[in-house]
């Protein structure tokens, strides 16, 4: 049985199997705290941790997680932490497939459980996608169909990272609608209710009806 530092952000403990969060920030300081609470975590609770990094580099997030007293070096050498660039893991080739994607997301989690871990807990800084490269458009796409996967029970969380000062206001709106939960900041939000639409609505045919009947059923939720 482990037991967990205290001082962890309450929304990162309360994350269970499956959860999937846009973390949205637009502080320095706040990314610091998502990033070594997430990864805290994750330890203490035997889980395998995939870290996809781009807006940092891998030595500086080495050092951010030393410095909070991590023992990085002894989680790179047994496997538990892994670091890995985010251009390679989304860019394959220089073109994003979401369906790739998510299945290499399924096949690490498999390892994961097979290697021993409870879970997978996997992050990415996502200003990867702001490149332009073939496929970025189908980021949108790409985050509800891994909401989709996550709610199938998948022994796998997920805290995709967004600064709120690099990525423009309308493709945050899509993310916020493609996540169950958010993190905005720190401060951990349902947002099953609110803004989120379910994979199949938001990879309709008719996309747009669809998000408007998913809407006013919210709408409807908060009035009753």
């Amino acid at each position: 049985m482990y037991s967990e530092d205290s001082t962890v952000l309450p929304a990162l403990k309360r994350m269970r199997l499956g959860h999937h969060f846009c973390g949205i920030y637009q502080t320095d300081a706040d990314h610091r705290r998502i990033v070594v609470d997430f990864v805290r975590l994750g330890v203490e609770r035997h889980e395998k941790i995939l870290y996809l990094v781009n807006l940092q580099t891998s030595d500086q997030l080495k050092a951010t997680l030393s410095a909070e007293g991590i023992d990085v070096t002894a989680l790179l050498a047994s496997g538990q932490l892994v670091i890995r660039s985010a251009r390679e893991a989304y860019l394959a080739d220089g073109i994003f497939d979401p369906e790739k994607m998510v299945e290499a997301i399924r096949t690490e989690t498999t390892n994961a459980v097979a290697e021993g871990y409870s879970a997978l807990r996997v992050t990415g800084e996502m200003t990867w996608a702001l490149s332009g490269d073939p496929g970025t458009e189908r980021l949108a796409e790409y985050e509800s169909m891994i909401s989709s996967y996550f709610a199938t029970g998948a022994k796998v969380y997920s805290v995709c990272q967004y600064d709120q000062r690099r990525f423009d206001p309308d493709l945050l709106m899509d993310v916020l609608q493609a996540h169950p939960q958010a993190l905005i900041g720190t401060q951990g939000l349902d947002n099953s209710n609110m803004y989120y639409v379910p994979p199949e609505a938001l990879l309709a045919p008719d996309r747009s009806n669809a998000i408007l009947e998913t809407r006013i059923a919210n709408l409807l939720k908060t009035a009753a």
